[in-house]
């Protein structure tokens, strides 16, 4: 008796040829069930570098789409074009895998969702720390309960934001949505809603600029969860070395989760490494990632995904420290569903 055929390959289109774009490419090679079918660009050449060897490219997403060669499309665009871009995903009948932060607005948040539902497609987010096993390793002590309750905590990261650093879309507010808050700090938004279980309540924000520069560089913000935890978080680009710390300070301990030293465990005056950094962590995490949108997109209930309502709450929250930082650093609220009061 013959064994059932295979599945088909789910063919997977890449909209933006830059760093971002190109990591996922990567991710995807020599995944089993699944494989990146085209690269679109609107630099022809950026998009034929990144490309693996046969698979066709192009320079407009809608000419990609109507091909009728893709099952899915991920979106690594400038933050502004995510709106569109998933929405036409949508009316092709394609499944979206879209870069965080989701878009620019809660409003273009709750398009793209919507445009997908009505579609039947999927919209996942790319909020990769998902995915990472650090931090799911420490999501689950924090779940566990073994080390009481989280009491507070305090995130930190620095990154690049001199002119010339990145490409020029990021310096323009049209264009990005934002600054270090939307593009770096939605990482640090999301790791403190999800290694908690809680959403963010309310935030009281201040953000500074460079002379000359349209968006912000750094930032302060006071966290509320919805669950009572205070968090602070903290986000530089002036010239420090390069850190991304999330410490969760619990009732009996602490950890410190950190992409250069690693996982540890802070009790009685000792720190304990319990899981090294690695220098895979993103390319493992990204392939996991993909291996979840993909097994959802086919069906399997069961898949790990993040769902574009949990995506919508992270724009949310960055949204809402601009608008502290705009009012004097007043306390602005947000609803139970991530959207502004």
């Amino acid at each position: 008796m013959s064994s059932a055929p295979a599945p088909r390959r789910f063919r997977i289109g890449v909209i933006g040829a830059g760093s971002v774009g190109a990591a996922h490419v990567a991710a995807a090679e020599d995944a089993a069930g699944y494989a990146i079918a085209a690269v679109c660009d609107t630099r022809r050449d950026a998009a034929q570098s990144l490309a693996p060897p046969g698979v066709p490219v192009f320079t407009d997403h809608r000419a990609m789409f109507a091909a009728g060669r893709l099952d899915a499309a991920i979106v690594a665009s400038p933050h502004f074009l995510h709106a569109p871009m998933v929405a036409d995903a949508a009316e092709a009948g394609l499944h979206v895998l879209v870069e965080k932060p989701m878009a620019t607005t809660v409003e273009d948040c709750t398009r793209m969702t919507e445009a997908c539902r009505r579609a039947g497609t999927l919209l996942a987010v790319a909020h990769v720390i998902h995915f990472d096993p650090l931090a799911g390793t420490a999501r689950r002590m924090i779940a566990s309960g073994e080390l009481g309750r989280p009491v507070l905590i305090t995130h930190r990261r620095s990154a690049h934001y001199d002119p010339g650093s990145r490409p020029p879309w990021f310096f323009d507010r049209e264009l990005a949505g934002g600054g270090i808050v939307l593009n770096v700090g939605t990482h640090g938004l999301d790791r403190l809603q999800w290694l908690t279980g809680s959403p963010v309540r309310a935030v009281s924000g201040t953000v500074r600029g460079r002379d000359g520069m349209e968006v912000e560089t750094d930032a302060l913000a006071l966290v509320e969860l919805a669950d009572g935890t205070g968090a602070a978080l903290s986000l530089t680009s002036r010239g420090a070395p390069y850190f991304d710390d999330t410490e969760i300070a619990l009732d009996r301990a602490t950890l410190r989760l950190s992409a250069t030293e690693g996982l540890h465990l802070l009790r009685d005056g000792r720190s304990e490494q319990l899981m090294p950094p690695g220098q895979d962590r993103q390319q493992v995490a990204l392939r996991a990632q993909l291996d979840g949108f993909v097994a959802a997109a086919r069906g399997d209930l069961d898949a790990p995904y993040v769902e574009a309502a949990y995506g919508r709450s992270v724009v949310a929250a960055a949204l809402a420290v601009y608008r502290s930082a705009a009012a004097g650093s007043t306390r602005v609220e947000l609803l139970p569903d991530g959207a502004p009061v």
